[in-house]
């Protein structure tokens, strides 16, 4: 039997917007009406698990004050109104001047760099019914300090005035990871004269403007599906050129291969705020007006490390220590970090790359035997597409490891890759030599799979479109399979197995039936049903409303409802072969006496005239190689 050896990748994207209190979401609170036609400033924060930070928890986040830049015209002429303005945050102010309505005042503060008017004092502004818009942009560096020339170092970030143009203003933001991290975007606000083309946003009310981190978050994770043993001894290689048997890290570390800008992960440099989405034209879009980071000048690396790798208990009767073993199910996956929820903050890179992860790791039977496995080099890729990080958004990434591993178990790296069961048959014969045999070569794609909106406490899916796609290990770098039109196909299976198991089916098979969709019996009695799988595929939907494009033939996804499926993408072919199981018949089978032979090697047909006894069945081995992930929804 050919089989096919991997490690499943589940790239879950942005999960949330957030996570916790310092990553704040889109959404502000429900601005105030002003009583004057003095413009007035609010602030609104959103997080997933609790409500919007208003106020002083608001200001405390940003240090009680941000910088805005407000411009006035038709949306291609624009005319600076507040120049880069300081805005302070005094409690219980609010009401004492016509424009403070909620403790956020900008009238009598000296005017700061990078203000155009930088040293003069900041005065009140009015709404201009003459002009048909105005623009507002705002951000804050936190507690880091601003500097508008030189070099920032610790603690610093140099900002540059924020200049308008007719698709929105633009500004950046310069320093190291940790100091870039504490500083806070807000989505452009728009507001229009007419009152209608965004009725959120009209002249007389107060100007709230949501502010999110300029940092992401990202999480790995790892479990195993092995039967018969648990996983320990975890190591991670920090590159693809590393020796196989090398891998050293104790933390999960995903690295890049690739030679562009974006390969990297950035560790400083200058980010870029743009808002591509603007104009009167494009309210109605989900990207409308939000802000969007890109990176230049950066300092950068191959590689990003995740911190501790959580462990659990012995399944049963392992020998050795106890918590030390990697998680077993999707739920009570171990991940990687300090704490609950496990988030690394790292940089934004909206463009994407391909992240690898490759790992060496030990078998430990759960029977108590003393023997253990070491797989060396084992090898999952996640697609670009799921790693384009944008601002304020949290990543999870989740690699399985199953009994179809494209690992070595020789730390040479020299022999078939896998875990290839032993099994066992009695055979009595007369002659003294018989040889039975199985030939596999295997070539392995990593596969990814993906649901908006999935919840990892969860084994493993709900239902809903489950979009798949396949990564070629052997390609370097590695590479998006865009066959999937030609090679994927999608089953459902009458019982939960593993992956080997739905390879030995695939393979080793009692009846065939169907023609587009196919109906599979397996040898080993596993039942696979051909069900519809959509491979043209152009978009995959993100979390944040917007559609990630994709390459027709290089994604596929189908409709799931609860039970279980099999993806399956053909790597290769090879001659068929033949496989005897020995049977002890009582009663003539169907169509006797085709593929029934009196000895093992086939060598001696079975008589037309049927007599009980011991036969042996001659099944046919396709020796096709697959790529097979087994994807469970509830």
């Amino acid at each position: 039997m050919k089989k096919n050896f991997f490690i499943a990748v589940l790239a879950l994207g942005t999960l949330a917007s957030c996570t916790s209190d310092e990553f704040v979401g889109e959404n502000g609170p429900n601005a105030l009406q002003s009583n004057s036609d003095a413009i007035g400033f609010g602030s609104g924060f959103r997080a997933v698990t609790r409500a919007d930070h208003t106020g002083k928890n608001a200001a405390t986040l940003l240090n009680n004050q941000f910088i805005v830049s407000g411009f006035k015209g038709d949306g291609s002429a624009m005319t600076s109104v507040f120049p880069d303005y300081v805005v302070k945050y005094t409690e219980n102010t609010a009401g004492k001047t016509e424009s403070n309505t909620s403790d956020w005042e900008y009238v009598g503060i000296t005017a700061l760099a990078p203000s155009a008017i930088a040293g003069n004092t900041q005065t009140i502004k009015y709404w201009d019914y003459a002009t048909s818009r105005y623009d507002f942009v705002a951000y804050s560096t936190g507690d880091a300090t601003v500097i508008t020339t030189g070099t920032p170092t610790d603690g610093q970030v140099l900002v540059s005035a924020i200049a308008p143009n007719s698709y929105g203003p633009t500004y950046t933001l310069k320093g190291a990871s940790a100091d870039l991290a504490k500083c806070y975007i807000a989505d452009m606000v728009t507001a229009y004269r007419d009152g209608t083309t965004d009725p959120n946003h009209p002249y007389q009310k107060e100007v709230t403007l949501s502010f999110r981190n300029l940092a992401a978050k990202a999480r790995v994770a790892l479990y195993e599906t092995i039967p018969g043993y648990s996983v320990k001894d975890v190591k991670f290689y920090t590159s693809h050129s590393q020796t196989i048997n090398t891998a050293s890290a104790d933390e999960p570390t995903l690295f890049t291969t690739g030679t562009s800008d974006a390969d990297n992960f950035f560790t400083a440099g200058t980010a870029t705020v743009s808002f591509p989405t603007a104009g009167s034209a494009k309210v109605s879009e989900s990207d409308y007006n939000k802000a969007h980071v890109a990176f230049s000048d950066m300092t950068k690396s191959t590689t990003q490390a995740f911190g501790t790798l959580q462990k659990v208990a012995k399944e049963s009767n392992e020998a050795g220590d106890d918590n030390v073993f990697l998680g077993r199910t999707l739920p009570t996956a171990s991940y990687a970090g300090t704490s609950s929820p496990w988030y690394t903050t790292v940089l934004p890179n909206e463009t994407g790359t391909v992240l690898e992860l490759r790992v060496d790791y030990t078998l430990v039977p759960t029977d108590g035997a003393a023997e253990t496995i070491k797989v060396h080099g084992a090898t999952a890729f996640i697609p670009a597409i799921y790693a384009a990080w944008k601002p304020n958004y949290a990543y999870t990434y989740i690699f399985k490891l199953s009994d179809n591993t494209n690992g070595w178990t020789d730390p040479a790296g020299t022999d078939p890759a896998g875990l290839y069961p032993i099994t066992f048959d009695a055979v009595v014969v007369d002659a003294e030599e018989f040889t039975q045999s199985t030939i596999t070569t295997v070539a392995t794609p990593s596969i990814t799979t993906y649901q908006k909106g999935h919840d990892v406490t969860k084994d493993e899916y709900a239902v809903g479109d489950i979009y798949v796609q396949v990564m070629d290990n052997s390609a370097s770098p590695a590479a998006l399979k865009s066959d999937l039109g030609t090679k994927a196909t999608l089953y459902t299976m009458s019982a939960v197995k593993s992956e080997a198991e739905v390879m030995d089916a695939l393979n080793i098979r009692t009846s065939t039936t169907g023609s587009t969709l196919k109906t599979i019996v397996g040898r080993n009695g596993q039942t696979l049903t051909g069900v519809a799988l959509t491979t043209d595929v152009t978009a995959v939907p993100g979390v944040d409303g917007n559609d990630i494009t994709v390459t027709s033939g290089t994604a596929a996804k189908f409709a799931a409802t609860t039970g279980t499926y099999a993806f399956v993408y053909e790597v290769s072919d090879a001659a068929d072969s033949y496989i005897y199981a020995a049977e002890t018949l009582s009663s003539e089978p169907t169509n006797w006496p085709t593929n029934w032979y009196k000895d093992p090697n086939g060598a001696e047909a079975a008589s037309s005239t049927f007599e009980t006894g011991t036969y042996y069945h001659r099944y046919t081995n396709d020796n096709k190689v697959y790529g097979v992930k087994v994807i469970k929804v509830q």
